[in-house]
């Protein structure tokens, strides 16, 4: 079984070789109800290969795209070429301009340095959307291709399983800090950010929710 890294000070070739092989996302919830009520264009960090950006994009969503795996943004120049793409990790992220909504569609806005960059970039009245994964899911060891290796509260050690359409498994080894919901608000604090809605995916409480979102404003 192949193994890839995330890693963004170092970015592993084979990482974006995994991504650029995974299908289009088909459900696009919550991101394209947030963008639809957005003034354009939408800052995108971590916007990867495309997965979820690309159908973003043909459903009529400016994007503005920042990630900081050159391999992945060379695939998606590909894809999206009419869309500005930015290759700059989230902590040293300058562009100069402010957005009406910023979203992070994955497990990216885990440090509060990152989440006051992303926050710099907030237009007056902004908001800023973001995805975590679920601590309280993580502790109970997981599940659905995610196992976790090691959980101490503060940060969590994961192996991710893709099945890709040739058949063969791929793993990604990450390690991610922990931010609990029940700490949301605080945290925020942190950036300045005010907490207007958490929730867990459809039909799904909050604690059992493998991930949840975040929607702040500043």
């Amino acid at each position: 079984m192949a193994s890839v890294r995330d890693d963004p000070s170092n970015p592993d070739a084979g990482f974006a070789e995994l991504y650029a092989q995974l299908p289009d996302a088909t459900d696009l919830w919550p991101w394209l109800e947030l963008a639809e009520g957005a003034a354009p264009p939408v800052l995108y960090l971590g916007i990867g290969s495309g997965r979820v950006a690309v159908p973003l994009s043909a459903a009529g969503i400016q994007l503005v795209g920042v990630d900081s795996h050159p391999g992945m943004l060379d695939r998606l120049r590909g894809r999206l070429s009419r869309t500005d793409l930015v290759q700059s990790r989230i902590e040293d992220l300058e562009l100069g301009r402010r957005f009406d909504l910023v979203i992070a569609p994955s497990n990216i806005l885990y440090t509060v340095e990152r989440l006051r960059r992303a926050a710099d970039h907030l237009a007056d009245a902004g908001a800023l959307a973001f995805e975590l994964a679920n601590p309280h899911w993580l502790r109970a060891g997981g599940g659905d291709g995610v196992r976790v290796r090691a959980f101490d509260g503060n940060g969590a050690r994961l192996e991710v399983d893709y099945h890709l359409p040739d058949g063969r498994t791929i793993t990604q080894h990450a390690e991610v800090a922990i931010v609990w919901p029940e700490e949301m608000e605080n945290w925020l604090a942190s950036a300045s950010l005010r907490l207007q809605r958490m929730f867990g995916r459809p039909d799904t409480e909050l604690i059992d929710s493998p991930s949840f979102y975040v929607v702040a404003s500043g």
